[in-house]
């Protein structure tokens, strides 16, 4: 069984396109190596398991943004 399970999933910049790395799926280490680095840069960003959509982590920033009523 692989343990290659976590997709890093980021927003860059204010668009509204969602990109996945190009590294997914990624064993969990990885993803939230990844997922630190381009939170570092200020993006939104989520590691989610590739099946379910289960969130593993979550940057502050896109804890923000889920939170914000929609406009």
């Amino acid at each position: 069984m692989s343990t290659k399970v976590w997709n890093v999933m980021y927003m860059l910049g204010n668009t509204a396109r969602i990109v996945g790395d190009a590294g997914n799926p990624q064993a969990r280490k990885s993803a939230l190596h990844v997922a630190a680095v381009i939170d570092k840069n200020g993006w939104r960003v989520w590691v989610e398991h590739h099946k379910t959509g289960k969130r593993l982590f979550e940057s502050e920033r896109e804890k923000t943004h889920r939170e914000a009523p929609p406009v």
